[in-house]
């Protein structure tokens, strides 16, 4: 009998050019390289199937490639498809233009789960920029109670949970998709833990949904506006004043535009810096 892996990283791809499929080949070469070896790759795609399921690259006993183009949805009903698809203990989120930091990623994530008994887990976030090559820009995840409206984890994929624990993200939500799923996970499961010293890294590129909503036009705009609220209802959240959330995003920035610096200056000891960071700062959020 083959006993379950630790680890089932679920990875929702959907094609767009053939860039995508070099992301997700540095994605996938990313969970290869790990020193620990307990997991197995989920992949749900909502195009290309058979392309997928024939391409050498992927090929490999511990990949798993799902059919998700007649799942609805927006993204929501692909991270879902490979959730669903997850035989392993913890569930490892990574979207497919992400990638874990360095080798030992899984090793110290799985290291600090068997230690604690949260259901859910966060980890810092590094941007590396299509344009420059640049890895740069850290993040320390945490979880706040104004979340709906300013986004303190980041991406899904800095995020873990037990497999027996999972929630599936809401197809009513959409740019709010993540916030949203925090929230649940909070309101379900409680507050996440922190695994130090980990990284994961999100690429900045033109082709991000995110990015292609900088210039957002009435509609969209109007449809933001109506998500917020489906969620303000959902969650019974009281949404704050505009000054409140403003004076929020700044410190934030502020604290990012801090960690950036630090990352600048003295990348050699910046795992160190960060430490010492979370204890002052940030520690409060996880008790």
């Amino acid at each position: 009998m083959i006993s379950k892996p630790f680890f089932s990283i679920a990875i929702p791809f959907y094609y767009r050019d053939e860039n995508s499929i070099n992301q997700l080949y540095r994605c996938i070469n990313s969970v290869k390289k790990q020193t620990f070896k307990s997991y197995e790759v989920i992949i749900s795609t909502q195009n290309i199937f058979n392309r997928l399921n024939t391409d050498p690259v992927l090929k490999a006993k511990m990949i798993n490639i799902y059919n998700a183009e007649n799942i609805g949805g927006f993204i929501q009903g692909n991270i879902n498809n490979a959730m669903q698809n997850c035989s392993g203990e913890w569930i490892k989120i990574l979207f497919s233009d992400d990638f874990f930091f360095d080798k030992y990623s899984l090793f110290k994530i799985n290291l600090q789960l068997m230690l604690n008994d949260k259901n859910w887990a966060v980890m810092n976030s590094l941007h590396y920029d299509q344009a420059s090559k640049k890895i740069h820009k850290p993040l320390i995840p945490y979880f706040q109670e104004n979340i709906l409206e300013v986004n303190t984890i980041g991406s899904p994929s800095a995020i873990a949970l037990r497999n027996n624990k999972k929630i599936l993200f809401d197809k009513k939500s959409w740019m709010r998709l993540d916030v949203d799923y925090y929230f649940s996970l909070f309101e379900k499961l409680g507050k996440p833990q922190y695994i130090k010293n980990v990284f994961i890294v999100n690429e900045i590129h033109e082709k991000q949904f995110s990015s292609l909503l900088l210039d957002k036009d009435k509609s969209t705009k109007i449809k933001l506006k109506k998500e917020l609220e489906y969620l303000i209802n959902k969650h019974k959240y009281k949404k704050k004043s505009f000054l409140t959330i403003f004076y929020l995003r700044i410190l934030i920035k502020f604290d990012r535009l801090l960690l950036s610096i630090l990352y600048e200056l003295f990348n050699k000891y910046f795992k160190s810096l960060i430490q010492i960071l979370y204890k002052l700062k940030y520690e409060k959020y996880f008790k």
